[in-house]
């Protein structure tokens, strides 16, 4: 017998878009049949959808979780946990998160991911994997050896950092000697480096020139965090990924600059994959002016109505792979406790909106093909990270992790629509779709916006395939 029957919706698989009846057991998919053929086999439940649109559930391949926030690092000031973020996730059509398990000096390798996991088991309603975090300028020989163990284990992507952001945050830069070591290791461990990329030494200077002449309202952000650093700062690690033949994943890309040179290393063939924000692609510099203008703002920082364009485009295109969000959920008090470009908290809510926003902005707005949509909100990102086909596809085999989607609703959103914080920036947005039923592995867990099950999320196992990376392969 069947546990659950989806009946009627229009289902979007790696061949295109048709009305199929979708037959769910043991939390797998088991059956993909034309509607009207019927099944075989009884189900317990039976849902019809009526033709609404049915995705993948969503992979955010980038939320920050119970992080101290590092503009209120003397107050210990932390940003929501995973039963905050994965509710809104599982609202939005999200069910599967990647967060940061940071290494700590003194730690084995191990305990920095059984630390983080730690904190997710029994707390989250979507299911999580976790990319190994460097945050500080030397990694020790030992713990760079551990890494092939790690990636054994099942821990497939690292992330470190180029930059640290601010001159007022505590250290977190791996310098480029250090970075190639790491990139020796993941590449020859089969793992997916990701790389916050901005140039320190351009960043910290324009930092010294804006304080000098006394602009440090948060309208100059982008003058810091500027197009420049973007453009040497991706120059640099694009080469020596090169150098070394490892794949890396670039985060949150914000200017034309950092899409041009992804597009040039993809057309030599490189295995580079470029991720954008929501909000990178649909705000501007311009909304910084905007009274709490800091819930508009991550790092590097809104840029011009040409570099937004630009991510659009690139999506469009496929220069670009990944839809994500550098979640970092707080209130509105804390997110705009920071007024100016030295205190300014990055990250901000917008994981329940992803699903929406992509469609809205992707489908209904520019003509997005469905299966491209699939790409950028969940198969991408699952491939590169190395959970695909369990996550990021409606196949035989696969997870039974799925997005209902009603594109026949147009509404304005506003907080009291969400739940993973007290504000949204996309207050008044109006969407072209919006979720009305979410499934993990089988298990409703929303419907008709309401949660139905508690939090049983599952830590995954990530195993990059070759194909992705030895070549641009999504």
């Amino acid at each position: 017998m069947l546990d659950l029957v989806l009946t009627n919706g229009l289902v979007v698989t790696p061949s295109g878009a048709k009305t199929l009846d979708i037959g769910i057991a043991g939390g797998k998919i088991v059956s993909l049949r034309e509607t009207g053929l019927g099944h075989t086999e009884e189900a317990t439940r039976t849902v019809d959808l009526r033709g609404q649109l049915v995705v993948p559930g969503g992979v955010d391949p980038h939320v920050h979780t119970n992080s101290v926030l590092p503009t209120a690092a003397e107050s210990g000031i932390k940003c929501f946990g995973p039963d905050r973020v994965s509710e809104g996730a599982i609202y939005g059509g999200t069910t599967t998160l990647v967060d940061f398990a940071h290494w700590q000096p003194g730690d084995e390798l191990s305990e920095s991911f059984a630390r983080k996991s730690a904190e997710w088991a029994g707390s989250s309603y979507t299911d999580y994997a976790l990319h190994g975090t460097f945050k500080e300028p030397e990694i020790p020989f030992e713990v760079l050896e551990q890494i092939p163990d790690a990636v054994a284990a099942g821990h497939g992507s690292y992330k470190v950092w180029m930059t640290n952001t601010t001159p007022t945050r505590p250290k977190q830069k791996t310098d480029l000697g250090n970075m190639w070591g790491l990139m020796q290791q993941t590449a020859q461990a089969g793992a997916m480096l990701a790389v916050h990329a901005e140039d320190d030494d351009i960043v910290m200077y324009a930092y010294k020139q804006l304080q000098r002449e006394g602009r440090i309202g948060l309208e100059n952000m982008h003058h810091a965090h500027n197009n420049l650093s973007e453009k040497l700062s991706f120059q640099r690690v694009i080469t020596l990924a090169e150098h070394v033949g490892a794949p890396i994943y670039l985060m949150h890309v914000s200017a034309r600059e950092g899409v041009d040179a992804i597009r040039e290393a993809r057309g030599r063939g490189q295995a580079v994959y470029g991720e954008i924000l929501p909000h990178y692609a649909y705000f501007t510099a311009e909304d910084y002016k905007q009274k709490n203008g800091a819930i508009y703002h991550t790092y590097p920082s809104l840029k011009s109505e040409t570099d937004r364009d630009s991510m659009w485009e690139s999506l469009l295109e496929g220069s670009l792979s990944t839809l994500a969000t550098d979640g970092v959920c707080t209130d509105l008090e804390v997110k705009t406790r920071g007024k100016t470009i030295l205190d300014a908290t990055g990250g901000h809510a917008g994981v329940e909106m992803r699903m929406a926003v992509a469609y809205t902005e992707g489908v209904a707005k520019r003509g997005l093909d469905l299966t491209r949509f699939v790409d950028i909100t969940s198969a991408n990102a699952a491939k590169i990270l190395g959970l695909y086909p369990q996550k990021g596809v409606i196949a035989v085999g696969s997870d039974a992790d799925l997005a209902v989607l009603d594109t026949t609703v147009k509404k304005a959103i506003h907080a009291e629509d969400l739940h993973e914080a007290d504000y949204t920036p996309w207050d008044g947005y109006e969407v072209a779709a919006w979720p009305s039923m979410t499934v993990l592995r089988g298990q409703v867990m929303v419907e008709n916006r309401e949660l139905k099950a508690e939090a049983g999320g599952s830590l995954l196992k990530q195993h990059v395939s070759s194909d992705v990376r030895n070549r641009p392969a999504c």
